[in-house]
This record gives structure tokens, C-alpha cells and sequence, in this order.
């Protein structure tokens, strides 16, 4: 009896040297790290946040960076519906996701795929299963920051669904993924114990809501410090700073990095402007906004040029911050350069949106930047870039009809004031092929437009970039148009 009893009491400090052990391999030293720890959480739907209501705020990876703290940086790299098996309906690995989280160059890789690849049509190639998920690690293995990685337990399966059962989960796919960790010798984060008893939180029985993402985000936290968390609410998404003395909100809205900057306190309406293209250059305008109530809006698109996809993601952005933060329906459009494709672009295609535009050296035909057929010196790497945004060929983009030159019929019929900020010896962006001709087809057309030259200051890059004269100006305009009435 003794001889058995030591025999437990030798087990069971053996499993708690181990427990330990295998605990103490799963932290993260911060200390280590001279910048915020980078973790990218690639998955599928659960760490996208299908179902959660104000996504961007409500996530897991977004709860996650929000108990962590300024001490990481948290993205998320999920996209619906994929998996791991290259074989299979939606491959992860075909995804803008994928290329973004190796881009991203993390410290920490949270792996979290394979529920998708039990439905009946992918799990046929489940042979595939270990070599697609191991060279999938390779890769991520072998990214120059040589990223701690995770291999992390589904979450349950209180419902089947879309060829999704539990059986398969729990069954199949659970095991493999175990067998898998060891051999790759990967810390497993369990995210399935801690929700066995939230159904609740499953209102799909797959996908669970805002309260069950906080809990996957404590469990991550808990196995990637050793500290307990609890949820932190906020109001905004994304990490605070500050911006000229004002608040500043960072965040991701899928694979787009946004910025929302408030006023101390909204005018009557909660007015806005959304800068398209060169966050903080000559931020003199909008802090003057920023002074009278406005917020200030920037989603960076970079290299989309104004395409239907960009459109496509302004859209979807202009739906989240006018439902989720009440920010005025109508909104005031400001593009730099070639930021002035997005503006007239969205306003065209929303013309009832729109309270005004304001221009800033603005690209209003590509054949003259960036394709440099008349007097533009043009840029041939941005010219390739482009063609490959708008998916036209050479020959299609001489004939293109979707310039800011073009099409201005309904702008003006909507009567959208405009305001154009231009240097005289602009040679990269000539006005000639640009703003003077659109100025020309707009007044032919009824429309209302300003164009204000800035003569005062040093002249750089072509003419390009210049001083504005007097950013006061151009606000009241904005402020005019917005309300009709004198500046605020």
C-alpha cells in the first residue's frame, strides 16, 4: 500500500514538473524584444470574427491586443471559410492574408486552420493534411524574425454545419493536430476546454460571439504570459495615441490599417473628413478641422489607385464608421496627388455622400501620371503598378474613362463644391493635363469649383510638392459646404 502510494505521489510531481516545463515553454519574454511583439493570428473564421458584431472592436485577435497591451501588436490574418489543405475549396494558402502575415514579419505565429478541412469536399485529400501544415510552418519558421509558433486546439462544435460536425473535429482533426505539435515540437494553445460549456456563445453552434472571442483572447494571453486577463472593453477599436494633441484610434479593418483621429468634442452632426492617400501631409487643414468639431478619417489603400476594389473596401469602411460611431452620412473627401483617383472616384459612385471635395495637386488623368504621354515625366514602375491595380493592358489604360476628367455629369448634377490646391510649376502632375481640364468640363457642366495657386513658399520634386498658402481657406470652404452657413 505504501509502496503504492509513493508510486502516485512520484506520478503526480512528475506531472506537475511537466506541466511546469511545458508552461514555462510557452512564454513570451518581453524584455527580450526592443519593439511591440508582432503576433500574427492566421486562421480562419473564427479569428476573422464572422458573426461578431463590430468586428474590428470585437475580435479575437483585436481582444487579444487589447490585454496584451502597447507592449504587442496584434493582427489578424484571418479569412473565412479557408483551410490548410492546398487541395481543398478555399486554400488559405491562395490568400492576400497569407502574403500579408509573412509581410508582416511576426514574432509570434498563432496557427489556427484546419476546421474548415473536415467538410466532406476538402477532408478527401486529408492525406495531405501533415505535409501541407508542416511546410506551411517551414515557412513561417524561416521568415527573417524566426517567429515563436503556435498550433492551437479548435474551439467546439456545439452544431453541424456547412459539412462541419463535431465528430470529425474532435475525432480526426484534433489528434492530427496533436500528433502534428509534437512532431514539429509546438506549444499547443487549447482553446477547446476553456468554451466546452458556452454554448451559448455559439449562436451558429461554429462561430462564437464577442463574449466567446474574449475568451479565446484570455486563454492566448494566459499561455503567452503566464497572467490571467480579463476582457477591456473600449468604445473605439484599435490602439490609442495621440495626434497634434488629439485622440487618435489605429486600427485594421480586415486587411486595411485605418486611422480615426476625434475632436475634444463633435459639432452639431459629427462631421467629417476622410484623407485618401498621405497621412500627415500638410495636416495644417485638418487640424484646423479637428479644432472645430470634424474628425479626421484615413484607410491606407496604398497602390489600389482608385480601383473597384478600393471602392469596394471604401464603401464597406464608410458603412462601419457611420453605423458603429454615428459619424455624419455626408462626408468631405480630401486627395493628394494621385489620392485625387479614390475621391472622384468614391464620389461618383456616391455622389449623395458627399458634402465636398478637396484636391491637393491632384493626378486627374493617369495618361499623365502616372503614364507620362505628354508632358508628365510619368514613372514607369508606378505605371506597371497601376495597370496591374485596374487590370488593364497598355493599350486599354490610353483609352481608360474612368478618370477624375471624366464623367463629372452627375457630380455636377448633385452640385459637390470642389476645391483644387495647385502649384504653378507643377511638372510631375501638370495642371494642363489635369486640372484645368477637368475645371473646364466641370463649369461647362454647371459645377461649382475653386482652384487656389500657391505662389509663397519653396517649390520641390517637379513643382510637385509645395506650401500651402493659407490651409484656412480651404477649411472654411470645407466647413461652409458641410453647413451651409459662415465657418464655425
Amino acid at each position: 500500500m505504501k509502496g503504492q502510494l509513493l508510486k502516485t505521489k512520484i506520478l503526480l510531481v512528475c506531472i506537475v514538473f511537466n506541466c511546469a516545463c511545458y508552461s514555462q515553454s510557452t512564454l513570451i519574454d518581453v524584455a527580450k524584444y526592443a519593439h511591440p511583439i508582432k503576433i500574427a493570428c492566421v486562421g480562419a473564421s473564427t479569428v476573422y470574427g464572422a458573426n461578431i458584431d463590430n468586428r474590428p472592436l470585437n475580435s479575437f485577435p483585436t481582444q487579444l491586443g487589447r490585454m496584451l497591451g502597447d507592449k504587442w501588436d496584434v493582427h489578424n490574418f484571418g479569412v473565412n471559410s479557408t483551410g490548410i489543405l492546398k487541395k481543398g475549396e478555399f486554400p488559405y494558402w491562395n490568400t492576400d492574408a497569407f502574403k500579408a502575415a509573412r509581410a508582416f514579419n511576426p514574432d509570434v505565429v498563432l496557427l489556427i486552420l484546419g476546421v474548415n478541412d473536415v467538410k466532406p469536399q476538402n477532408w478527401k485529400y486529408k492525406s495531405d493534411f501533415f505535409d501541407n501544415y508542416k511546410e506551411m510552418i517551414g515557412i513561417f519558421r524561416n521568415l527573417p524574425s524566426h517567429p515563436k509558433i503556435y498550433l492551437c486546439r479548435e474551439i467546439p462544435v456545439f452544431q453541424d454545419h456547412w459539412g462541419i460536425t463535431a465528430k470529425a473535429v474532435n475525432k480526426e482533426l484534433d489528434p492530427m493536430k496533436k500528433k502534428l505539435a509534437k512532431e514539429e515540437h509546438l506549444p499547443m494553445i487549447d482553446l477547446y476546454t476553456p468554451m466546452i460549456n458556452d454554448s451559448a456563445m455559439f449562436g451558429d453552434g461554429i462561430h462564437p460571439d464577442a463574449e466567446g472571442a474574449g475568451i479565446m483572447a484570455k486563454t492566448v494571453a494566459k499561455t503567452l504570459t503566464g497572467k490571467d486577463f480579463q476582457p477591456v472593453s473600449a468604445i473605439y477599436p484599435g490602439k490609442k495615441s495621440e495626434w497634434f494633441g488629439y485622440d487618435c484610434y489605429d486600427f485594421q479593418y480586415d486587411l486595411l490599417d485605418a486611422k480615426l483621429v476625434l475632436p475634444h468634442s463633435f459639432a452639431q452632426g459629427n462631421p467629417w473628413i476622410w484623407n485618401a492617400y498621405f497621412w500627415n501631409w500638410h495636416p495644417d487643414m485638418e487640424r484646423i478641422l479637428l479644432s472645430k468639431g470634424f474628425a479626421v478619417f484615413y484607410v491606407n489603400t496604398s497602390d489600389m489607385f482608385g480601383s473597384p476594389e478600393a471602392m469596394n473596401d471604401w464603401n464597406e469602411l464608410y458603412n462601419y464608421v457611420t453605423k458603429y460611431y454615428h459619424l455624419n452620412k455626408k462626408v468631405a473627401l480630401e486627395g493628394v496627388s494621385r489620392g485625387g483617383l479614390y475621391i472622384y472616384n468614391f464620389a461618383k459612385l456616391y455622389p449623395e455622400r458627399i458634402s465636398s471635395l478637396y484636391a491637393e495637386a491632384p493626378v486627374c488623368d493617369i495618361k499623365s501620371w502616372p503614364g507620362g504621354v505628354e508632358k508628365s515625366p510619368g514613372d514607369t514602375t508606378e505605371w506597371k503598378k497601376l495597370l496591374k491595380a485596374l487590370h488593364l493592358t497598355q493599350e486599354q489604360a490610353l483609352q481608360y474613362k474612368g478618370n477624375p476628367i471624366d464623367s463629372l455629369e452627375k457630380l455636377a448634377a448633385y452640385h459637390i463644391p470642389i476645391w483644387h490646391n495647385i502649384g504653378l510649376h507643377d511638372s510631375l502632375a501638370p495642371n494642363e493635363e489635369n486640372t484645368f481640364i477637368l475645371v473646364n468640363k466641370y463649369v461647362r457642366l454647371g459645377g461649382q469649383i475653386v482652384v487656389y495657386p500657391n505662389t509663397k513658399g519653396k517649390i520641390e520634386l517637379h513643382g510637385h510638392h509645395y506650401p500651402i498658402d493659407d490651409p484656412a481657406a480651404a477649411a472654411n470652404f470645407i466647413m461652409y459646404n458641410y453647413f451651409k452657413k459662415p465657418d464655425l
